[in-house]
């Protein structure tokens, strides 16, 4: 994997998740490219802003009064948490960082039954199996 360095735009917590993620990536011997950089970018920045989300709401609860008679809805960092978790689940499957995903890729890399035959091989396959 040729070198990849983190963008100076993100946010710190975005920062550490790059750094953990190309590591990962180094380890395993994935095939990274200048190609996958925006997804990897989209992950990173969703993962700061659901991780930031849950911060806020621990500190200050699921809800919040928005006037003085003491009517509370939900915080919005619930709903833009929820979003950024979406995102982050789609970015990963993108990138191949959960099990599911990297088992599709596998299935999806898997070599053909006509590998290694001969033209008139592969039209007689075509033909059994049409």
């Amino acid at each position: 994997m040729a070198k990849i360095t983190c963008p100076t735009w993100l946010d710190l917590e975005s920062k550490k998740e790059w750094k953990r993620i190309i590591k990962l990536l180094e380890e395993e011997k994935k095939d990274f490219t200048q190609k996958d950089l925006k997804a990897l970018e989209g992950y990173v920045v969703n993962y700061s802003k659901w991780k930031r989300c849950e911060q806020i709401i621990s500190e200050k609860g699921f809800s919040m009064k928005v006037n003085d008679e003491g009517y509370e809805q939900q915080r919005p960092e619930i709903s833009i948490g929820n979003k950024a978790q979406q995102e982050m689940r789609s970015w990963m499957k993108e990138l191949g960082l959960t099990e599911a995903s990297r088992a599709r890729m596998n299935k999806n890399a898997a070599t053909s039954i006509t590998d290694g035959y001969n033209d008139d091989d592969k039209k007689m396959e075509a033909l059994l199996n049409d």
